[in-house]
């Protein structure tokens, strides 16, 4: 098997657990309340910020110039799709100044983020790119899966739609070719790879869990009467 065909079937229980989240349930069946779709969006947002920086790093180790294109033509993408997103889908949820303003993000958000930091600073492109990748090839995954959903609700059906786009499987496709080539050229890293790549599935699946129950870090804390 591939790199990629063994890395994902070892971290196919957070695929499966993200498939059948309530969250993602909840959009393709129309279900999920708007205020944890406001509330993901937000995280979203902060998570996209974060991914172009890191893209841009990955572009600065990357040492081909086509590397290096795909990249920078990424970052550039994903900024430009960030401000789209405020002045179209915030704008539909009522996102407020305020609300921009006075973020915060997750503790699950700021720890997925954190991780990929790690692995684009502290390695090569390739470590980079393998804490990348979990994210748009599960999106991907999701879109095909439920492609046929009809939940009812505008922002849900185009969220779908975006993400089961041809045009979105193509470039899956391409950055699994990508990803199998930095394997190839560079055998001792592989279980570094996947440790990198294992993470960003488990943080995937914390992000639904995240925008399910509303996360902050005050929940995160146990509360004891202390004598």
């Amino acid at each position: 098997m591939s790199f990629c065909e063994e890395v994902r079937k070892e971290t196919d229980v957070y695929w499966e657990g993200s498939f059948h989240h309530p969250f993602v349930k909840g959009i393709v069946d129309g279900t999920l309340p708007i205020e944890k779709f406001k509330y993901y969006m937000l995280q979203d947002a902060y998570y996209l910020k974060h991914y172009t920086k890191i893209l841009a790093i990955a572009a600065s180790k990357a040492e081909t110039n086509e590397d290096i294109t795909y990249f920078i033509q990424s970052a550039q993408f994903i900024n430009e799709s960030e401000l789209e997103l405020h002045r179209t889908v915030f704008k539909e949820l009522n996102v407020t100044q305020q609300e921009i303003d006075s973020f915060e993000p997750a503790p699950a958000a700021y720890n997925y983020i954190s991780h990929m930091y790690n692995a684009a600073h502290n390695g090569d492109v390739a470590e980079a790119f393998a804490a990348m990748f979990p994210c748009p090839w599960l999106y991907q995954e999701i879109g095909e899966k439920y492609k046929d959903a009809q939940p009812g609700v505008k922002l849900y059906k185009e969220w779908i739609e975006m993400y089961s786009h041809p045009d979105f499987k193509e470039k899956i496709e391409f950055q699994k070719s990508m990803m199998d080539r930095y394997a190839v050229e560079n055998p001792k890293k592989i279980q570094l790879f996947k440790a990198h790549f294992h993470k960003s599935c488990y943080f995937e699946w914390k992000f639904w869990e995240m925008a399910w129950t509303l996360e902050t870090f005050d929940s995160e804390v146990t509360h004891y009467d202390y004598v």
